[in-house]
């Protein structure tokens, strides 16, 4: 995860939370497998633990709620300009 711009500056809070986000994205689809393959397959074959399975999307979840905060609270305090979107892969 680049923790500078390509320039040297420091990636706002924002952006980090941003990507963290985008990368638990991996976990979250793992959990989601792990639950619908838990229907119908043996505990020792899946990937994950269910309850950890279960897990993973609530704090999925609670990541996004605080992304939206944090974009929320940005807009509230004049400070959304100085957070830029990721304009290529090798931001993320």
């Amino acid at each position: 995860m680049m923790l500078t711009s390509h320039a040297g500056v420091p990636a706002s809070p924002m952006r980090l939370l941003e990507m963290l986000a985008d990368r638990f994205g991996v976990f979250e689809a793992l959990a989601h497998s792990t639950i619908k393959l838990n229907r119908c397959t043996s505990a020792d074959e899946l990937s994950m633990d269910p309850q950890v399975a279960e897990a993973v999307l609530e704090f999925a979840e609670d990541l996004r709620t605080a992304r939206a905060a944090s974009g929320a609270w940005a807009e509230t305090n004049d400070l959304a300009h100085y957070w830029e979107p990721a304009d290529s892969e090798d931001d993320t």
